[in-house]
């Protein structure tokens, strides 16, 4: 089956050995090795839902809206990444067919959604496609497994009104995708404006009630596990370059491509999108977070030293903030050669650490990366020089002097989740 990507929501735990079950069971479905895939947590509110969403005619439980929220936010992701032929996948799928042998339609049929794990009605209607496909008229979908087309349907889907009146994702899924479902009231909200087509067998991919949290056996990531594994082969690191790092920075133009913000305050494009969520892949598998490093501030966080990517990351600072800050500050004498840096990655949450307060760091320069966008609210206030650092582009690094100077905090999220990587740069010869 042709796929260029797998997003599957874990609903449970984030441990290494859920994340290698998951990776397991991609196995057991005989999906190509080509085939990436990300593991996307679901986001779990709590205490309702965010800023900007509202309940529909449904009553719903709070496992429902997290699962109705995150695949929206996937749906977000998808466009963002610019990938045609999707698979969502949550973590109880279970592949009852070899997923390699199964064609999709040829061009001449025209399909948004593909559903591989159906419910159909007593008085459902199929109309044949080909040997492995059909176009029901009036079924219930469910969200454990289901395709789109292309990327553009994934602006459809969030354009659809799911945001305003929250419904749980299956019964959102049907109503924009035939003309009657079991449930009138959402179909009286939702309009139908997709094609949907689905297997001829109901349920090529199942559910199953095993618990994947609970699963004893972890398997060694490896290789075949891309998401988890790239990041850290710089064997070439020429290769590792031009996969992970903005170019024109790495080449050292910066006079080009650094935006001075005034105040001493720096930006400029440093990683690719790629090396920030292999970063959070890699962390969220590793599941070594600590909230307690810090005495007076601190953060959810783990250090890159944990993650087995400190070295790599060390280089890049080597190759390129040392000498750029060294540009831009007119920096002069032995004691700017040579840099010493704690760098770590932190994580805010809505429920867990949705802010900081303010402080000053322990550093001489600060560098701040922001690694992905799946989050409202956020970023860096600096109160004294009234400027908020928040860029919209994943990928791009802040700089800024630390010490007594630059006193700032970071401002609340109120969706999602905030992932940065911070670097406490200090001189050599002041570790």
């Amino acid at each position: 089956m042709e796929i260029e990507k797998i997003y599957i929501i874990n609903t449970g735990e984030s441990t290494e050995a859920v994340q290698a079950n998951l990776v397991s069971k991609l196995n057991q479905c005989s999906f190509v090795e080509e085939t990436g895939f990300e593991i996307i947590n679901i986001n779990q509110f709590h205490n309702g839902m965010p800023d900007g969403y509202a309940m529909g005619p449904v009553e719903m439980t709070q496992a429902e809206i997290d699962e109705a929220i995150t695949n929206r936010l996937i749906w977000e992701k998808i466009i963002f990444d610019g990938k045609d032929k999707v698979l969502i996948l949550r973590d109880d799928f279970l592949c009852t067919t070899n997923m390699a042998d199964y064609s999709l339609p040829d061009d001449s049929v025209r399909w948004d959604i593909a559903i591989l794990n159906r419910n159909d009605l007593t008085d459902n209607t199929l109309i044949n496609i080909d040997d492995n496909w059909v176009r029901p008229q009036t079924f219930n979908t469910t969200s454990t497994a289901y395709m789109l087309n292309k990327s553009t349907t994934a602006s459809l889907l969030l354009s659809g009104g799911l945001k305003t009146n929250v419904v749980p994702i299956d019964q959102y899924l049907s109503a924009i995708s035939y003309p009657y479902i079991a449930n009138t009231a959402v179909q009286d909200i939702f309009k139908p404006g997709l094609e949907s087509i689905g297997t001829k067998n109901p349920k090529m991919i199942t559910r199953t009630d095993e618990v994947v949290s609970q699963i004893p056996a972890p398997i060694k990531i490896d290789a075949s596990t891309q998401e988890y594994f790239e990041i850290l082969d710089d064997s070439d690191w020429d290769a590792w370059k031009l996969k992970y790092l903005n170019l024109s920075v790495a080449k050292g133009e910066w006079d080009l491509m650094v935006d001075d913000l005034g105040d001493n305050i720096y930006e400029l494009p440093l990683f690719t999108p790629k090396f920030c969520k292999e970063a959070i892949a890699l962390a969220e598998a590793k599941d070594e977070w600590t909230e307690d490093r810090h005495e007076f501030y601190p953060t959810n966080d783990v250090l890159l030293p944990e993650l087995g990517l400190n070295d790599i990351y060390n280089k890049v600072l080597d190759e390129v903030i040392r000498p750029l800050s060294k540009h831009l500050w007119h920096l002069e004498g032995s004691s700017w050669d040579a840099f010493s840096n704690e760098n770590f990655m932190a994580r805010y949450t809505t429920t867990r650490q949705s802010h900081l307060s303010l402080h000053h760091d322990r550093s001489h320069l600060t560098l701040v990366i922001k690694l992905n966008d799946e989050f409202s609210g956020g970023g860096t206030w600096f109160p004294k020089y009234q400027k908020l650092i928040n860029p919209e582009v994943v990928g791009t690094a802040s700089l800024h002097p630390g010490m007594v100077t630059h006193r700032h905090g970071a401002r609340p999220i109120t969706m999602g989740k905030r992932y940065i990587i911070v670097s406490f740069i200090r001189t050599g010869d002041n570790p």
